[in-house]
């Protein structure tokens, strides 16, 4: 696969604030890259980056091999940013607003926003106002692809949508990268879509990048070893620097590994263990032992109810 699209030392700060910091990465074309954070860790910043909606402090963008440069109309034509909570122009019709973007886009394709808002059960007249806030996104989806774009550029996408719509949505993004060939980057919170439909991920928090590579490689570094040790927790285990979590539910134990396990799993077999086990962990596990290792936690609401 080609690099479409890269970001190389990306900084961007407002009033001094750093909203993205010193971030390098890279799309392929056919490639989903999934951009997950705590709140304000720059992931939209980073993508309007990305898309020449804003410009960086320092650092630059790569967009098809040349660097983004302001003026760069015919690169944007190719590059889409949808914003689940951006514009979507409420005092136009839905007519108009189709009509807008066939304007605007060079190789806008009519027949395949027919097919999409069809397919998304989307009205064809009427006032952009009339449709709930799930349709709207909806409409700006079908839209955005029918520019037929090389870069899908995605901020929360699926905010709003029930789950039938939203399973619907991942698999046109799918379809997207899969058929079409597009670079896909998709940030978001609901981290369970980016297991469902991401080949790789970037772990943003304060600005910083955290981690970053392919999805699979990240839950092969990260697991659960449960063992079964009858005789107790052998010394020295908790101690061990790729030991990050550690639960006790009577003899079962639960470790948490950064890194790999055979060595911590042959230690507890040697130890007596009677049942050894490596278990994957879904990636919001994942982002939660994360943040905790960069210092964000967020207490319970016992004290506070």
């Amino acid at each position: 696969m080609t690099i479409v699209v890269e970001a190389v030392n990306l900084t961007k700060t407002f009033d001094g604030f750093r909203a993205v910091d010193d971030v390098s990465m890279t799309v392929e074309s056919g490639q989903i890259l999934g951009v997950a954070g705590s709140n304000g860790a720059g992931k939209t910043t980073l993508l309007r980056l990305l898309s020449g909606a804003y410009w960086p402090n320092t650092g630059f963008v790569r967009a098809f091999g040349n660097p983004l440069s302001r003026d760069a109309s015919s690169v944007r034509q190719r590059v889409q940013l949808f914003d689940a909570v951006g514009d979507s122009s409420p005092k136009m019709s839905i007519k108009d607003l189709v009509r807008f973007a066939s304007l605007a886009y060079a190789r806008f394709d009519d027949a395949r926003c027919r097919r999409l808002m069809h397919a998304l059960e989307l009205p064809s007249t009427g006032p952009v106002s009339s449709l709930s806030l799930g349709m709207r996104a909806q409409l700006r989806l079908a839209i955005s692809l029918s520019t037929r774009p090389d870069v899908l550029l995605l901020d929360e996408p699926t905010n709003g949508l029930d789950p039938i719509v939203k399973r619907q949505f991942l698999q046109f993004i799918l379809r997207e990268a899969s058929d079409e060939g597009a670079a896909v980057v998709i940030a978001t919170h609901h981290l369970d879509d980016l297991d469902r439909i991401a080949d790789s991920v970037l772990i943003m928090y304060e600005g910083r990048k955290v981690v970053d590579g392919m999805l699979d490689d990240l839950k092969s570094r990260i697991q659960d070893v449960q063992a079964i040790l009858p005789a107790g927790l052998p010394s020295g285990i908790l101690g061990r620097s790729d030991v990050i979590r550690h639960d006790e539910r009577g003899s079962l134990h639960i470790f948490t590994v950064f890194g790999e396990p055979q060595e911590l799993s042959h230690l507890l077999r040697n130890a007596g263990a009677s049942y050894v086990e490596t278990v994957a962990l879904p990636l919001d596990e994942i982002f939660r032992y994360l943040m905790e290792r960069e210092g964000y936690t967020r207490g319970g609401l016992e004290n506070v109810l």
